[in-house]
């Protein structure tokens, strides 16, 4: 089960990678303006959908990445097993909310409006937070592992749901383009 969640998770942080940079590629002359335009580069829908999703993607990406290697890492500390659990579930809970926090600031530093696939990442990281904090509650402070196959397939699929909206954007960018070429 280690071995599958583990190659998961790779797979995911890799098309979470490939997305970013499909959605580089797909806007190439946006992409300055994609990591440091402001409130003059959205001037339609279209621009604050981009400017949106690109956001989300990113964000997506970064904390994925961050946490998956943090929860690498405070699984090597040496500490009792019932503070190592608290100390790694309430890392992971704070990874969420920090994620959570940071997506709405960048929208709101950039001043777009929150696309529908951003605010389902959002939206997903709050369940994800809500559930480690469930863990934590039962598995740190209690010593109860009764949620953790539910927990351990429920961060799975949160985090291919996640992939899954944030890959929905360009793949619509991808199939307009090819429906206006047929034209």
């Amino acid at each position: 089960m280690i071995d599958f969640l583990t190659a998961t998770s790779w797979t995911i942080r890799t098309l979470e990678l490939v997305i970013v940079l499909n959605i580089l590629y797909l806007f190439k002359q946006h992409r300055f303006a994609l990591f440091f335009g402001g409130q003059s580069n959205l001037n339609t829908t279209d621009d604050h959908t981009m400017h949106s999703c690109f956001i989300a993607a990113l964000t997506v990406m970064v904390f994925h990445f961050v946490s998956a290697n943090l929860s690498q890492y405070i699984l090597t500390i040496e500490m009792g097993k019932l503070a190592l659990r608290q100390f790694f579930y309430f890392s992971m809970f704070s990874c969420s909310v920090a994620f959570s926090v940071t997506l709405f600031l960048l929208h709101i530093i950039r001043g777009c409006t929150f696309s529908t696939p951003s605010r389902l990442c959002l939206y997903l990281a709050i369940a994800q937070a809500i559930l480690q904090l469930m863990q934590f509650i039962m598995r740190g402070m209690l010593d109860n592992s009764t949620l953790s196959p539910f927990y351990s397939m429920s961060v799975v699929l949160l985090n291919i749901a996640t992939l899954a909206v944030i890959a929905v954007y360009p793949l619509k960018v991808i199939i307009n383009n090819r429906k206006a070429e047929d034209r």
